[in-house]
């Protein structure tokens, strides 16, 4: 069966079977016989969503008076026109497919106990049906717990959905719907409800044009009452420019310049919305959008931890943290591998387990997979030593010396004393408070010459020297 798509433009309207074909693992797959009435449980008891989805179609396109069901399926009489119900585990039917129903339909089934049924009147052998747990981002989660963080429906500026898709001059429907960016609705957006959906972009030209293509069961009509509104990105703040669904098309922008978008819209109170595929003409879609990067110098570990999210990726084979001391020469400190394709939120870690002393800067360099990169803004980690600015004096000593220093947490230094011939002359113990102390070295009785102290503190350790006279 052909598959027909329609795009908003000056009046919205309904787009049928449009669901991506997904692989199935931890999944089942249920196939009709010639019966009145066949009822298959499925799910696996996991707490979340069951995705059906209708891969062959031969439930017969009319009734007949012989058809009963019969009580195990909860019918008398005849007469019943045939019918796949996709029920709750509760018996409530939740959509029902006949003849008509496109080959490709999904349907997602909100669950609490992990299980759903199929129930079907009056079939003939062959008709097919594949199932599978997942989860608000679509993923399959029958083998464990997914991460999962589903773009909001009342996302805003700040915090948007990712990136839409680019095109250069206007797509046909079918590319769009082949390479959509976003998952299904899990559960679809509810009828009369109002959501607001926000997308980044970078303009390839000064004009820009958006649209959506949307999948829903509304017939005619998707949507009642859209307003849109631009912004300047990442600041945000106050929108640039505004407009409502005859006008979709925003102008004056710079070129190169990056943007978020964000438009609201009613539900009809007669259907819901299962999946938007929204995009862009004249715009660039963002390789990856960052909702943070941070670094933060653990001093327990001497080390850099690092973390960073991304709320969406599109063709993200890997990451690199790169460190400097100067914010110009940098070094790899590690590589991480991207999620490819993504508009669900996604964490990354990585540490840096030699960090450098001082103040050092630290960013991403991300790569795709066609070898293009962009970077970045650098974070600034300062790391502070154990001990530092360890003097003694006056010197050369001619008496007893003293030694100054500075350390990061109260604790016991331990100070030795080597001579020139590398004998130990001097070991002592001393109590230490956070930041900076003094401390009185008994070398009046020592020989006159060059000396060797070692101080410690922790696992930090400096190493100077001075002259007895």
């Amino acid at each position: 069966m052909k598959k027909l798509y329609y795009l908003i433009s000056f009046v919205l309207l309904v787009v049928l079977s449009t669901n991506k074909s997904y692989s199935q693992s931890c999944s089942g797959t249920w196939t009709s016989t010639t019966n009145v009435c066949q009822n298959i449980t499925i799910g696996n008891g996991t707490t979340g969503y069951i995705k059906v989805c209708l891969t062959v179609n031969n439930i017969p396109s009319g009734g007949g008076t012989s058809c009963s069901p019969g009580a195990a399926c909860g019918t008398t009489g005849g007469g019943w026109t045939p019918r796949v119900n996709i029920q709750t585990s509760g018996g409530t039917t939740s959509t029902t497919w006949t003849g008509a129903t496109p080959v490709g339909t999904c349907f997602y089934v909100p669950v609490q106990d992990g299980y759903a049924i199929i129930q079907g009147f009056c079939l003939t052998a062959g008709t097919q049906i594949t199932y599978e747990t997942v989860n608000a981002c679509d993923n399959n989660i029958c083998s464990g717990p997914v991460a999962c963080t589903p773009c909001s429906s009342n996302s805003v500026c700040s915090a948007p959905c990712g990136s839409a898709q680019g095109f250069a001059t206007t797509p046909s429907t079918p590319t769009v719907v082949a390479n959509c960016q976003t998952t299904p609705f899990i559960p679809a957006l509810a009828a009369s409800s109002t959501n607001t959906f926000c997308y980044t972009l970078q303009a390839t030209a000064t004009s820009v044009n958006f649209n959506v293509v949307i999948t829903s069961n509304c017939g005619s009509g998707n949507v009642t009452g859209l307003t849109w509104a631009l912004y300047n990105s990442p600041s945000c703040g106050a929108p640039i420019q505004t407009g409502t669904l005859p006008n979709l098309t925003f102008n004056g922008l710079t070129v190169g310049n990056n943007y978020v978008f964000c438009y609201t819209f009613t539900v009809p109170s007669t259907c819901r919305h299962s999946q938007h595929c929204p995009y862009f003409v004249g715009a660039t879609v963002l390789p990856i959008t960052l909702s943070h990067f941070d670094a933060k110098y653990n001093p327990e570990t001497n080390a850099v931890e690092l973390d960073w999210a991304t709320v969406s990726e599109i063709n993200n084979e890997f990451f690199t943290v790169e460190k400097s001391v100067d914010g110009v020469t940098f070094e790899v400190v590690s590589i991480v591998k991207g999620a490819g394709n993504s508009s669900a939120f996604q964490d990354y870690n990585s540490l840096d387990e030699k960090p450098y002393i001082g103040t050092s800067y630290y960013r991403l360099k991300q790569t795709d997979f066609d070898g293009s990169f962009e970077y970045s803004n650098m974070v600034p980690v300062r790391v502070e030593k154990e001990i530092s600015d360890v003097t003694i004096y006056p010197n050369p000593v001619s008496g007893n010396g003293t030694l100054s220093l500075n350390v990061l947490e109260k604790g016991i230094t331990t100070i030795v004393i080597y001579d020139i011939a590398g004998r130990q002359v001097y070991s002592q113990q001393h109590n230490t408070n956070k930041g900076a102390n003094t401390i009185s070295l008994e070398t009046n009785l020592f020989s006159n010459g060059m000396y060797f102290i070692s101080v410690t503190n922790g696992t930090a350790n400096e190493n100077l020297k001075f002259i007895k006279e």
